[in-house]
């Protein structure tokens, strides 16, 4: 019965280990691919549709500390046809953009391929002999590829001098800046120093935390919940040492009253039961983290499962053994295996020494 007890905690702890191992390999994926591309500060102006100047503001932003780049956008809304079918979109003009790059739905919708030509129309008109005309501009479709921009509609991107005439902006003008940093987790301080250097009640900030705020926040539930799920393993396991303890306190009443005859308090007893209870844990626990970080660790490394590239953008599941969670793991796992152990404890220290020496 031990030996099923211990064995139950070792597997409850290895669980445990791989299947955070694993959604922290995702995460890691999805955090890593939002970091890359898109901006981890956007400054936009607040109050009006763009910056009056902004080569001047682009140089303010460059030279704050920890900013690798600024990059003048041109963003507004407008419609994308195609094939006498018309999508709304989010457009992105900047300055390296050379054709359009439309998302996957956006191209679906459209019927269009790479290479193929479509008409952005914007919102902004202008007077032509026929009356009032929506500015049109046409261009080549030079990828159909997801983008992480931390918005909700995907967004088509293009050249900024197209999206200036879309919008009727000035040369050189932008509706806002996109920063990249040295350090995508010191955002929210590099926002903050933005609003300053530009004016905080003419500036306006979203870091990628915030862009992205519904995504992190149930990245974070899932862990919750897949932790408290597969901890129920490590609490049964916890809970099959504490009955095996209280069947080894009912079998040593003996035992324990000859101990509290030779001088031995309740409270020695119980503290007897409590390191029983605590060591196996301790071993069970240690035993559980090595087995599921190796376990982990090889399946990572010999990609064990494969995924269909054209479904995921990896092609294996990833797995990432964070020491953050094994501490994680193992002290709560400690921590039940004590608190399994104080009722056993207490069985023991509670011993009627004249019946169990008549009984034994």
């Amino acid at each position: 019965m031990a030996a099923a007890a211990f064995v139950g905690l070792v597997l409850g702890v290895a669980a445990l280990v791989v299947s955070l191992a694993l959604l922290t390999g995702f995460q890691t994926h999805v955090l890593t691919r939002l970091a890359e591309e898109a901006p981890h500060v956007l400054v936009s102006p607040a109050g009006r549709a763009d910056f009056a100047a902004a080569e001047g503001a682009a140089a303010r932003l460059a030279s704050l500390p920890g900013v690798v780049s600024v990059t003048p956008v041109v963003r507004g809304r407008g419609w994308i046809t195609a094939r006498g079918q018309a999508v709304p979109a989010i457009l992105a003009g900047r300055d390296e953009a050379d054709g359009i790059r439309l998302d996957p739905a956006q191209a679906r919708q459209l019927s269009v391929l790479p290479g193929e030509d479509v008409s952005i129309v914007s919102s902004r008109t202008r007077l032509s002999p026929l009356g009032p005309v929506p500015v049109t501009v046409t261009l080549s479709v030079r990828e159909v590829g997801a983008t992480a921009t931390g918005r909700r509609q995907p967004e088509a991107v293009l050249p900024a001098e197209a999206a200036r005439r879309l919008f009727g902006l000035p040369e050189g003008g932008a509706t806002g800046f996109e920063l990249r940093l040295a350090d995508p987790a010191t955002a929210a301080d590099l926002a903050f120093r933005a609003r300053e250097t530009l004016g905080a009640t003419q500036t306006a900030t979203t870091t990628w935390q915030e862009a992205n705020r519904p995504l992190l926040l149930a990245l974070r539930l899932e862990r919750i919940a897949i932790f408290a799920t597969v901890f129920l393993v490590v609490v049964v396991a916890g809970l099959n040492l504490a009955a095996t303890s209280a069947v080894l306190a009912a079998t040593r009443r003996g035992d324990a009253a000859v101990l509290t005859v030779l001088g031995a308090s309740p409270g020695v007893l119980s503290r007897v039961f409590l390191l029983v209870g605590l060591l196996l844990g301790a071993v069970g626990t240690l035993t559980g983290l090595v087995l599921g970080t190796s376990l982990a660790v090889v399946l990572d490394a010999t990609h064990a499962i494969p995924l269909p590239a054209e479904l995921f953008a990896l092609a294996h599941v990833p797995f990432r053994p964070a020491p953050r969670d094994l501490l994680a793991v193992g002290a709560f796992s400690l921590a039940w295996s004590f608190l399994s152990s104080f009722a056993p404890a207490r069985m023991a220290a509670r011993v009627d020494v004249t019946e169990a020496l008549r009984a034994g």
